[in-house]
Protein backbone atom coordinates (compact mmCIF):
# COMPACT_ATOMS: atom_id res chain seq x y z
CA UNK A 1 0.00 0.00 0.00
CA UNK A 2 1.36 3.40 -0.94
CA UNK A 3 1.44 6.36 1.44
CA UNK A 4 -1.24 8.21 -0.54
CA UNK A 5 -3.62 5.25 -0.37
CA UNK A 6 -6.34 5.46 2.23
CA UNK A 7 -7.18 1.86 1.46
CA UNK A 8 -6.41 -0.50 -1.40
CA UNK A 9 -8.23 -3.71 -2.27
CA UNK A 10 -6.34 -5.70 -4.89
CA UNK A 11 -5.72 -9.12 -6.34
CA UNK A 12 -3.54 -10.09 -9.29
CA UNK A 13 -5.66 -8.42 -11.95
CA UNK A 14 -8.00 -5.95 -10.30
CA UNK A 15 -7.87 -3.19 -7.74
CA UNK A 16 -9.98 -0.51 -6.13
CA UNK A 17 -8.21 2.10 -4.05
CA UNK A 18 -8.93 5.42 -2.41
CA UNK A 19 -6.05 7.88 -2.86
CA UNK A 20 -5.67 11.13 -0.95
CA UNK A 21 -5.45 14.28 -3.02
CA UNK A 22 -2.03 15.00 -1.51
CA UNK A 23 0.19 13.41 1.13
CA UNK A 24 0.34 16.40 3.46
CA UNK A 25 -3.13 16.63 4.93
CA UNK A 26 -5.01 14.73 2.29
CA UNK A 27 -6.50 17.76 0.60
CA UNK A 28 -8.43 18.62 3.74
CA UNK A 29 -10.88 21.49 3.33
CA UNK A 30 -13.32 22.61 6.01
CA UNK A 31 -13.17 19.25 7.82
CA UNK A 32 -13.39 17.12 4.67
CA UNK A 33 -10.58 15.09 3.10
CA UNK A 34 -10.54 15.11 -0.69
CA UNK A 35 -9.55 11.92 -2.44
CA UNK A 36 -10.21 9.80 -5.50
CA UNK A 37 -11.61 6.32 -5.88
CA UNK A 38 -9.45 4.55 -8.45
CA UNK A 39 -10.76 1.44 -10.24
CA UNK A 40 -8.29 -0.62 -12.27
CA UNK A 41 -9.43 -3.87 -13.87
CA UNK A 42 -8.90 -5.43 -17.27
CA UNK A 43 -12.35 -4.17 -18.21
CA UNK A 44 -12.84 -0.89 -16.32
CA UNK A 45 -10.45 1.93 -15.47
CA UNK A 46 -11.95 4.95 -13.76
CA UNK A 47 -11.32 7.70 -11.23
CA UNK A 48 -13.91 9.67 -9.35
CA UNK A 49 -13.79 12.15 -6.50
CA UNK A 50 -14.78 11.18 -2.98
CA UNK A 51 -14.91 13.27 0.19
CA UNK A 52 -14.76 11.95 3.73
CA UNK A 53 -14.38 13.13 7.32
CA UNK A 54 -12.22 11.88 10.17
CA UNK A 55 -15.32 10.11 11.52
CA UNK A 56 -15.74 8.33 8.16
CA UNK A 57 -12.11 7.23 8.37
CA UNK A 58 -12.73 5.89 11.88
CA UNK A 59 -15.71 3.89 10.53
CA UNK A 60 -13.58 2.37 7.76
CA UNK A 61 -10.87 1.51 10.27
CA UNK A 62 -13.41 -0.24 12.51
CA UNK A 63 -14.78 -2.31 9.60
CA UNK A 64 -11.30 -3.35 8.45
CA UNK A 65 -10.16 -4.06 12.03
CA UNK A 66 -13.18 -6.36 12.51
CA UNK A 67 -12.20 -8.19 9.29
CA UNK A 68 -8.62 -8.48 10.62
CA UNK A 69 -9.82 -9.95 13.92
CA UNK A 70 -12.01 -12.48 12.08
CA UNK A 71 -9.14 -13.33 9.76
CA UNK A 72 -6.80 -13.94 12.72
CA UNK A 73 -9.40 -16.25 14.30
CA UNK A 74 -9.66 -18.19 11.06
CA UNK A 75 -13.33 -17.30 10.65
CA UNK A 76 -14.88 -17.48 7.21
CA UNK A 77 -16.15 -14.22 5.69
CA UNK A 78 -19.50 -13.43 7.28
CA UNK A 79 -21.07 -11.46 4.44
CA UNK A 80 -21.14 -8.24 6.45
CA UNK A 81 -21.55 -5.06 4.43
CA UNK A 82 -20.64 -1.44 4.99
CA UNK A 83 -20.96 1.68 2.88
CA UNK A 84 -17.96 3.99 3.00
CA UNK A 85 -18.10 6.87 3.28
CA UNK A 86 -21.72 6.90 4.34
CA UNK A 87 -24.04 6.54 1.35
CA UNK A 88 -26.04 9.49 0.13
CA UNK A 89 -23.42 12.26 0.08
CA UNK A 90 -21.77 11.32 -3.21
CA UNK A 91 -19.64 8.48 -4.53
CA UNK A 92 -18.95 5.68 -2.06
CA UNK A 93 -17.73 2.11 -1.70
CA UNK A 94 -19.98 -0.75 -0.65
CA UNK A 95 -17.70 -3.35 0.94
CA UNK A 96 -18.92 -6.94 1.30
CA UNK A 97 -16.90 -9.40 3.39
CA UNK A 98 -17.58 -12.46 1.25
CA UNK A 99 -15.57 -15.05 -0.65
CA UNK A 100 -14.53 -13.41 -2.88
CA UNK A 101 -14.46 -10.00 -1.19
CA UNK A 102 -16.61 -7.59 -3.20
CA UNK A 103 -16.13 -3.86 -3.63
CA UNK A 104 -18.93 -1.97 -5.32
CA UNK A 105 -18.09 1.56 -6.40
CA UNK A 106 -21.33 3.51 -6.42
CA UNK A 107 -21.86 6.96 -7.88
CA UNK A 108 -25.58 7.64 -7.48
CA UNK A 109 -25.31 11.42 -7.53
CA UNK A 110 -23.33 12.23 -10.69
CA UNK A 111 -23.26 9.28 -13.10
CA UNK A 112 -25.73 6.82 -11.60
CA UNK A 113 -23.21 4.05 -12.33
CA UNK A 114 -22.19 1.15 -10.07
CA UNK A 115 -19.09 -0.95 -10.76
CA UNK A 116 -18.78 -4.30 -8.95
CA UNK A 117 -15.28 -5.69 -8.45
CA UNK A 118 -14.90 -9.17 -6.89
CA UNK A 119 -11.42 -9.61 -5.43
CA UNK A 120 -9.44 -12.64 -4.27
CA UNK A 121 -7.60 -10.85 -1.46
CA UNK A 122 -4.41 -12.39 -0.08
CA UNK A 123 -4.27 -13.80 3.44
CA UNK A 124 -3.43 -11.08 5.93
CA UNK A 125 -4.84 -8.27 3.81
CA UNK A 126 -7.10 -6.96 6.58
CA UNK A 127 -4.35 -6.88 9.20
CA UNK A 128 -2.08 -4.94 6.83
CA UNK A 129 -4.89 -2.56 5.85
CA UNK A 130 -5.90 -1.93 9.48
CA UNK A 131 -2.29 -1.19 10.44
CA UNK A 132 -1.97 1.23 7.52
CA UNK A 133 -5.23 2.98 8.45
CA UNK A 134 -4.08 3.45 12.06
CA UNK A 135 -0.84 5.05 10.82
CA UNK A 136 -2.70 7.21 8.31
CA UNK A 137 -5.17 8.47 10.91
CA UNK A 138 -2.30 9.38 13.24
CA UNK A 139 -0.47 11.20 10.43
CA UNK A 140 -3.57 13.15 9.43
CA UNK A 141 -4.18 14.12 13.06
CA UNK A 142 -0.56 15.23 13.49
CA UNK A 143 -0.76 17.27 10.29
CA UNK A 144 -3.64 19.39 11.57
Amino acid sequence: MRDLDVVRFADRGRSVSVELENAAGGGRHQGWHEAEIVIDTGFVGARLPVHFTDADLADLTAFIAARAAAEEEGALPDGSVTDWPEAGRGAYLRLRAADPFVVEVRDPVQSGVTVTVPLDLRDGWATRAASHLHRLRAALTDGH
